[in-house]
């Protein structure tokens, strides 16, 4: 067992989740900034950091910094290949595998499979651009993971869903607008000065 690495993946990680926990974009962003070299690094020189060489909550804290290295999709691709290897030797969970797997999708512009990553719409959460909707419950239980509808009904529940929030370039005053569907094309109006907004969701 790598101790100082052990610690220093729950202290990283620890950072990070006040800043989520918070909702603090500043802070996340600063966290992310200097994980993601940091997690590169730990990568080259040890490969994946699994339960024998950082422990259960360590091996769970490399997972949850890899999740958020999403300003490199290509490495994120790289930790989900490892990460798998890793679950073959029973040194990751599939658990891990399959909300890893989702975000790599996702960013590649692909459909993800277990629903794990949702975004607010309407006054309520969805899954982002998944794949065949009405299995995703049965490919969920492949990986002990419940229904995706408990997963949304608990995301709001911790965090109530909320719309988007831009400044109007005409009067600055505050729009608000729920997410379009990936590739949809919306429009949002100010409330004070009636400009229009057009933007589109990319993948």
């Amino acid at each position: 067992m790598n101790e100082e690495l052990r610690a220093e993946l729950l202290r990283r990680v620890a950072v990070d989740q006040e800043a989520r926990h918070v909702l603090d974009s500043e802070a996340m962003a600063a966290a992310d900034g200097a994980n993601l070299p940091w997690l590169r690094e730990v990568i080259t020189k040890v490969g994946w950091p699994g339960r024998s060489l950082v422990g259960e909550d360590g091996a769970q804290a490399a997972w949850l910094l890899a999740q958020h290295a999403d300003r490199d999709p290509a490495f994120q691709r790289r930790c989900l290949d490892l990460l798998t290897a890793a679950v073959e030797r029973g040194e990751a969970t599939v658990v891990q595998r399959a909300y890893l797997t989702d975000r790599v999708l996702l960013h590649e512009g692909k459909q993800q499979e277990y629903g794990t990553q949702a975004t607010a719409r309407d006054g309520r959460f969805v899954p982002r651009n998944l794949r065949d909707p009405d299995h995703v419950d049965e490919r969920r239980a492949s990986v002990g993971l419940g229904p995706v509808a408990e997963y949304l009904a608990r995301m709001a529940e911790h965090h109530p869903p909320e719309p988007m929030r831009m400044l109007c370039s005409a009067c600055q005053a505050t729009i608000e607008t729920w997410p379009p569907e990936v590739g949809e094309i919306r429009t949002a109006t100010c409330p004070r000065c009636g400009q229009t907004v057009t933007f589109r969701m990319m993948p």
